[in-house]
């Protein structure tokens, strides 16, 4: 009877089978390489456009969201109607907190036109009036400095924050922050930058006009360049419970009708709402590419098994006289079994761990074109490795057992 006859020594004598047979063992694992290849960059591809599409939904900052628009009158009778009101004014975000169930903030903003100028270098941009509860209500971050306090909007403080693109423009890689600028002829301090918005797979006009804009406190831009009673152009109202949408519209139409005194010269946007459709559309498209894409990667997996299954067959053929010297030395069925599944195992392992090898080094190549990169994902990884394993032995059971129930007579006549 054979001793000494173990795994170890099972996969040396699969690797080396390999070794001898390099073309062979290549052309073999080629299905199962692209295969566990195709899986793990999958994974980290869309693990990658996965974060940045909600990080972009996340910058477009309008979850639990609803804007409060000025809506102007159809006729002559909503006309005088709508004179008892002075439009939206910055008192109706006080009153709606004041009345609050629903609401957790509430951002009043008047948008405006300026010539901005630092140096010589002069641009027309958009200017928002905002207090500084627009950063809370729309997800609003700074790359460097801070946003304004509630004191310099209330004192009509002469300060601003750039947007990310306009700050490269007027002071290209010099810091901006405590510099000071013209707005129409005004001077006002640089105290904070803000963040990049969007990325390559979220990105709209607004993204792109905050960035190229600043912002004013509210209240120094209705002193000093639209007039203090210049109405409104929005207010963003947010909830952070996403299931009272409808709450928060009903509370909000209830307050401002009582503010307005039953005038109904404005109308709610319920972006939300719409946020939250768009999301589910993502949700299914992302779902679908992963069915698609798995697909793929499932299909050249099984191909690859399919080769595998030939070459063990043909290995077998190969080694006929080796299989029925082993067993005439005292060698078990279960033992022949045990080598020829093993060695379809580390075939179809070795394959795996090339594919993935290549995936990783394909996600690394092309994560320089993702903002936030692409990560390597691990489960994919140990996914790609544990079905390239799996389909070792699936497809090695078959050959092990024709070896296994050979006779040791009838294997070495038939390989003379």
């Amino acid at each position: 009877m054979m001793r000494g006859w173990n795994v170890g020594e099972i996969v040396r004598t699969a690797l080396g089978e390999m070794w001898h047979h390099k073309l062979r063992s290549t052309l073999t694992l080629l299905g199962i390489i692209l295969g566990t290849l195709s899986l793990t960059v999958m994974t980290s591809l869309l693990d990658g456009v996965t974060a940045a599409v909600w990080e972009g939904f996340a910058d477009l900052g309008f979850d639990g969201v609803m804007y409060v628009m000025n809506s102007p009158p159809k006729n002559l009778r909503e006309q005088a109607i709508f004179a008892r009101s002075r439009g939206l004014q910055p008192e109706d975000a006080r009153f709606l907190l004041s009345r609050a169930r629903a609401i957790h903030a509430v951002a009043p903003a008047l948008v405006s036109e300026a010539l901005v100028r630092a140096g010589d270098i002069e641009r027309r941009v958009r200017v928002m009036g905002v207090t500084s509860a627009y950063n809370d209500v729309r997800g609003r971050s700074l790359e460097t400095g801070r946003f304004f306090s509630d004191a310099e909007e209330s004192g009509f403080a002469p300060v601003c924050v750039l947007g990310h693109r306009l700050n490269r423009r007027l002071f290209g890689s010099e810091e901006a922050l405590g510099k000071t600028i013209m707005v129409d002829s005004r001077p006002m301090r640089v105290i904070g930058v803000s963040e990049r918005l969007g990325n390559e797979f979220v990105n709209d006009d607004d993204f792109v006009e905050e960035m190229e804009g600043l912002y004013l406190p509210l209240a120094t831009l209705r002193a000093y360049y639209a007039g203090t009673e210049a109405p409104l152009s929005f207010m963003a109202v947010k909830t952070n419970d996403p299931e009272r949408l409808t709450d928060l519209k009903a509370e909000t139409l209830a307050s401002l009708g009582i503010a307005h005194r039953g005038a109904g010269d404005f109308r709610i946007e319920n972006i939300a709402q719409e946020i939250l459709k768009v999301r589910k559309e993502i949700k299914t498209v992302l779902r679908n590419w992963h069915v698609v894409l798995g697909t793929i990667a499932g299909i050249s997996l099984l191909v690859g098994g399919i080769g595998l299954l030939s070459v063990m067959l043909i290995a077998i053929g190969e080694r006929l006289y080796e299989i029925g010297l082993r067993k005439a030395l005292g060698a078990t069925d279960a033992q022949v079994f045990l080598q020829f599944l093993v060695e379809s195992a580390v075939l179809s392992l070795m394959g795996g761990l090339l594919g993935v090898a290549a995936g990783i080094g394909i996600t690394k190549s092309v994560s320089r074109f993702f903002s936030g990169g692409l990560p390597i994902h691990l489960m994919g990884v140990l996914f790609a490795l544990g079905v390239s394993l799996a389909l070792g032995i699936l497809y090695g059971i078959y050959p092990a057992l024709k070896a296994a129930r050979m006779q040791p007579v009838e294997a070495i006549r038939t390989a003379t």
